[in-house]
């Protein structure tokens, strides 16, 4: 089933609505210092500030926190360590990483004072088509755990990433091609 996304920018956020930000989004709204700048961080940021205006609830998945700091280090080390440390765990154990882990980390915990933190519903979600998701090439594992928590607690869910067309979930975006493929 396709999910129904709306344009974020048009989109008027209410009091208690529950929402799960991406962590793409995150990586707009805070970016590793050496990633390349981002056109459209600047709606999300607006989107962000609309959120908190309202009192949406915004929701965190520990999945979302992961890929967040996992991504922010490894745009990090490709961008500055790379050829000192070809390998990412070397770097992760070097000098070097406790630079760029403490800025993660702090930025990290300007996410958690956003969110309210919930338990991934591992135990409760369809495992099994997540899987044939991804054996089929339809879907990346974490998204579809994602879509999967997205309904299971009734979040809409906020990504700039254009793979999401499927899973029967509300999507809010300012990926032009996500509204196109999801009306």
């Amino acid at each position: 089933m396709k999910n129904k996304a709306h344009n974020l920018s048009k989109y008027a956020f209410a009091a208690g609505e529950r929402l799960l930000l991406d962590a793409n989004i995150w990586l707009y709204l805070f970016p590793a210092p050496s990633g390349q700048p981002y056109a459209h961080a600047a709606g999300y940021s607006a989107a962000l500030k609309q959120i908190l205006s309202a009192k949406a609830h915004i929701a965190l998945d520990v999945l979302i926190l992961s890929e967040y700091l996992n991504r922010y280090c490894r745009i990090e080390w490709g961008a500055l360590y790379r050829t000192k440390h070809p390998d990412f765990k070397q770097f992760r154990k070097s000098n070097d990483f406790k630079v760029v882990g403490p800025k993660a980390s702090a930025f990290a915990k300007n996410i958690l004072s956003l969110c309210s933190r919930y338990d991934h519903p591992f135990a409760g979600i369809n495992v099994g088509q997540v899987l044939i998701d991804f054996e089929s090439g339809a879907q990346d594992t974490n998204d579809g755990f994602l879509i999967e928590s997205c309904r299971k607690h009734g979040w809409k869910f906020i990504t700039n990433d254009g793979d999401f067309i499927e899973g029967g979930i509300e999507v809010l975006t300012n990926n032009p091609k996500l509204i196109a493929a999801c009306p």
